[in-house]
């Protein structure tokens, strides 16, 4: 009977006060909503790689280039003959595998396809647990001419058919092979690193041709996984890599005879569920996440439900007032502090429940958008587990929310109330409401300056001089593939002639590719241990002017002219005869020359062939370049040459005005007449630059968002707050209209009021957003001036200000303009 009597005269309660109950629930609501989406992903950020039988004993090698001169070079893949030295030198590993990547050509029932093939190991089947659907995994990485698909390959290839014994012939470019479906894996959970869309058996001779794939030791072209026996294994090796690299690795190229190799490289290996979140370095096969990122956003989640909270025990000790004289009879007919804690309690968990279900919709009706922004497919799971924690998290945030007001209305004397007919706020009740809307707005701005610090960052990435014109600039790939190479010529002359192309060239490496280039150079005075490592970009004739790159000193490469270097055949029939380079500043400067026109016509000298041949081409400096970012601003501009790429070209480059759609129709039909055998690929120049700060990008956004509803919260909560403050001193701004203060005066004294605490939030968020937001531009090698924080902050404290402005001033005006008759008669 009493728990019925609590329940009816709660949901009475929330009708008649419909104002408080609901800004109460909406902004719990928010709350749920934004702490289930947040944790939604924070879920699936940390549960990577964690579904492999013995996990905990799966770890990655992980390779660090230390070049005097350069940022150093962080790789999550591994030199090709790595994997033999370690399954030598340390017996506490069991089972080891690489996983290279390949794209060859499939011509299968009269179409051609691209595909990412997987080169792995013998060992591949016993580490990992993949999930078999047919044939034999083990049986078929023993056979180098067995191929294994996961099940969405399977169907692309073979339908509805049994694909266990079909044939897929496949172009490698320098061989092709047939290959018998040997098992069918099921799809990669999109919760790993790892990408298997297919699995042929690493055959070393048939690779040799392309000796930087498995043979060489400074190149790093696949993963090297490998198992321990036990778990803390992984620490005995970390401490061990320095002793094994020195060891194992070949004489460095620079550094002299006595130079180790543990001076420049460095070698770590990480759990295979940690590589998500914290590994660095170039070769991922699946996109990396950001602990930081799933740091910061756990904590806006716990930010935006304690707003939430806070704006119940404000509102709820605010609204005391109301109930004063309820809970004053329910004392006299005999209630103890015990039945009306409970009751109270009861109130405020009946309040969350209803949030919960709003939130539930809120989270529905935002996924699509959500998902859209992380580029993930998460879904709410309505298991029993997700609906008992939800609960569980409801019922908490009740008690949360409600015990502070349950306590204070459960407190008032009878005799006081009674005889007063209000209730007495205490000083300590408003002090406290104070530092909660302190707090509240504090946050608030605090997130105010962080999104707009990640806003200006990445206008600052998208507006700075890159030193080359990112516009209107298409990019076709696959042209290195020996049927397109052919047709090399043919298709620069063709595409060249279209009406919407103003410029076109070729080279190895385009804006926004990652890949890592460099080659060992000196000048005729340097020994060749004092050699210094270089990045290189090859490029083809008219690069420099088709990317509106600026010559600083000198000229661009031209057909016209002798500038094409000896080749390697050339130079072992002992042909010699210089070459010429294009550097850029960075170089000139590494190399000592004084200035740019000094360094025109000097030489540089680099090793070409096969290590120990000791053969050496000079190339003349013909041209110098500014420093481009081809990269993102993460990374400092690296010292660079370009040498001319006479007969190879990974890709073709094209300048064109006007719409690109036309072009890209005119270019792909030119390509499957000229190419057949090849299917037609392109990206526009300005995307892949995009794509460096896909995740600046992302987290930007949800910053925005959740900054948003973070303030939307505490803005809620300030109007209700607003809306009892003003109904609390009806007579008093009833006096003071008698006494001649006008609707301005009383709209003044009133906002004052709220000015304070967000003046206060403001002094206290100051330092705090400063502090995180230059911390996080460190990260960027080139980024906006930390002064420009500064000028953020008081652009939040202003933004709060109003806010807080609007917000009272809407109550405000209500009352001041009231009849003063009626206020002094108020209660």
């Amino acid at each position: 009977m009493l728990l019925t009597n609590y329940f009816q005269t709660g949901w009475r309660n929330l009708l008649k006060n419909k104002l408080f109950s609901m800004i109460n629930i909406i902004g719990l609501a928010i709350g749920l909503a934004a702490c289930a989406l947040i944790m939604m992903f924070v879920k699936h950020e940390t549960s990577f790689d964690n579904f492999w039988n013995n996990a905990d004993r799966i770890h990655r090698s992980h390779i660090t280039f230390a070049i005097p001169g350069r940022d150093p070079m962080h790789a999550s893949s591994a030199p090709g003959p790595l994997i033999h030295a370690l399954k030598k030198d340390f017996p506490q590993v069991e089972y080891a595998s690489r996983i290279g990547g390949w794209g060859p050509t499939i011509d299968h029932n009269g179409q051609v396809f691209v595909e990412q093939i997987k080169l792995v190991d013998a060992d591949f089947a016993k580490m990992f647990s993949v999930d078999v659907l047919k044939g034999d995994l083990e049986l078929a990485l023993q056979d180098n001419s067995s191929i294994v698909l996961n099940e969405s390959l399977a169907k692309k290839y073979f339908g509805e058919q049994d694909p266990l014994g079909q044939v897929l012939s496949l172009d490698f470019n320098f061989f092709k092979k047939d290959y018998k479906v040997a098992a069918i894996i099921a799809d990669i959970p999109g919760n790993s690193q790892i990408d298997l869309p297919a699995l042929i058996v690493i055959d070393e001779n048939t690779w040799k041709e392309q000796n930087y794939m498995f043979h060489a030791w400074f190149s790093v072209n696949s993963q090297l996984f490998f198992t321990t026996h036990r778990a803390e294994d992984l620490l005995e090796i970390n401490r061990q890599f320095d002793e094994f690299a020195n060891r194992n690795f070949p004489q460095m190229p620079i550094g002299g005879d006595d130079a180790k190799a543990s001076d420049f490289i460095k070698l770590s290996a990480m759990n295979i569920q940690d590589l998500h979140l914290n590994a660095i370095g170039f070769g991922e096969m699946r996109p990396q996440g950001s602990k930081t990122t799933v740091i910061t956003f756990s904590a806006i989640a716990v930010l935006i439900l304690l707003i939430a909270c806070i704006n119940f025990m404000n509102l709820s000790t605010a609204h005391a007032a109301k109930r004063a004289k309820e809970v004053s009879l329910r004392k006299v007919l005999g209630a103890t502090r015990t039945n009306l804690v409970t009751q109270f309690l009861g109130e405020s968990i009946l309040m969350t429940l209803i949030s919960v279900l709003l939130a539930f919709i809120m989270v529905e009706l935002a996924l699509p958008f959500y998902n859209d922004t992380l580029n993930q497919e998460l879904v709410v799971s309505y298991d029993i587990n997700t609906i008992a924690t939800l609960l569980l998290l409801a019922t908490g945030v009740g008690l949360l929310s409600g015990m502070y007001p349950a306590v204070i209305l459960s407190g008032f004397r009878p005799a006081t109330v009674l005889k007063a007919n209000k209730s007495a706020e205490t000083g300590a009740s408003l002090k406290l409401r104070a530092a909660l809307v302190i707090f509240q707005f504090a946050v608030s701005i605090g997130l105010f300056v962080a999104t707009s610090v990640v806003y200006s960052q990445m206008q600052y990435a998208k507006q700075m001089d890159a030193g080359f014109n990112k516009d209107n600039m298409m990019v076709i790939n696959r042209v290195s593939r020996e049927e397109a190479s052919n047709k090399r010529e043919l298709l620069l002359q063709e595409i060249g002639k279209h009406p919407q192309v103003t410029a076109i060239t070729y080279s190895n490496e385009t804006p926004g590719n990652t890949n890592e280039n460099n080659t060992s150079m000196r000048t005729p005075d340097m020994s060749e241990e004092d050699a210094l490592i270089m990045g290189q970009r090859a490029v083809g004739y008219g690069f420099f002017e088709a990317y509106e790159i600026n010559l600083i000193a000198g000229r661009g490469y031209d057909k016209t002219r002798s500038d094409i270097s000896p080749t390697d055949e050339q130079l072992r029939a002992g042909e010699k005869f210089p070459g010429s380079i294009v550097i850029n500043e960075s170089a000139l400067r590494r190399f000592g020359f004084t200035d740019a026109k000094s360094a025109l016509g000097q030489t540089l000298i680099t090793g070409r062939g096969d290590p120990g041949e000791d053969m050496f081409v000079e190339l003349l400096i013909i041209g110098v370049v500014e420093d481009v970012h081809f990269n993102s601003l993460h990374a400092t501009i690296r010292p660079e040459v370009y040498p001319l790429s006479a007969e190879f070209a990974n890709s073709i480059s094209v300048r064109f005005t006007g719409a690109p759609e036309q072009l890209v129709k005119d270019v792909e039909n030119l390509w499957r007449q000229e190419v057949p055998g090849i299917p037609f690929s392109h990206s526009f120049v300005e995307d892949n630059i995009a794509e460096l700060y896909q995740a600046e990008q992302g987290q930007a956004t949800m910053f925005a968002v959740f900054s948003s509803l973070a303030i939307l919260v505490a803005s809620l909560g300030l109007f209700g707050l607003a809306s009892f403050t003003a109904d609390r001193r009806t007579k008093e701004i009833g006096v003071r209209k008698v006494m001649g203060a006008g609707v301005f005066d009383i709209v003044k004294m009133l906002m004052w009021q709220f000015t304070k605490p967000v003046m206060i939030a403001s002094l206290i968020a100051w330092p705090v957003a400063f502090y995180f937001m230059n911390d996080w531009l460190q990260a960027f090698v080139y980024r906006i001036d930390t002064s420009v924080i500064i000028g953020l902050s008081i652009v939040a404290a202003l933004f709060a200000l109003c806010i807080a402005w609007v917000t009272v001033a809407s109550n405000s005006i209500r009352v001041a303009r009231a009849n003063p008759i009626k206020a002094l008669r108020y209660e």
